[in-house]
């Protein structure tokens, strides 16, 4: 039962966040999240979020590098260590999407918060 809700969660939020015209692809805009969210983020932990293998994140980020929405840090000890982080140009582009969502969503109530948090805790416990 809970696979069908989750299910049902996945179809419709994405729906949801399809409303909002944008010039991200959703995998750039999750990655700018997450990029944004946990902050000089590693190639491992994006994997590890958006559930994608290491050649398509490696080409997802390589075209949003190229746009100008993320850059990434190599490590000063082991140049082999990179990791992302959010330029300007990507917060901006975060921003105008999440505010386009937050208008769909302004009617928010403490319920509806506290029920997206629970979620949001069990998910990210279980990724």
């Amino acid at each position: 039962m809970n696979a069908r809700k989750l299910l049902e969660i996945k179809a419709l939020s994405q729906t949801i966040c399809n409303l909002t015209k944008n010039e991200a692809t959703n995998n750039q805009l999750k990655v700018l999240y997450f990029i944004d969210e946990y902050k000089n983020v590693s190639p491992q932990i994006l994997i590890s979020k958006l559930g994608i293998v290491k050649s398509n994140l490696a080409l997802l980020t390589k075209k949003m590098i190229e746009s100008g929405l993320i850059e990434s840090l190599h490590d000063n000890v082991d140049r082999r260590t990179i990791t992302y982080r959010i330029t300007s140009k990507g917060k901006a582009m975060l921003n105008a999407y999440l505010e386009k969502l937050d208008r769909i969503f302004k009617d928010n109530d403490a319920n509806l918060d506290a029920s997206l948090d629970t979620i949001l805790k069990f998910l990210n416990k279980k990724v």
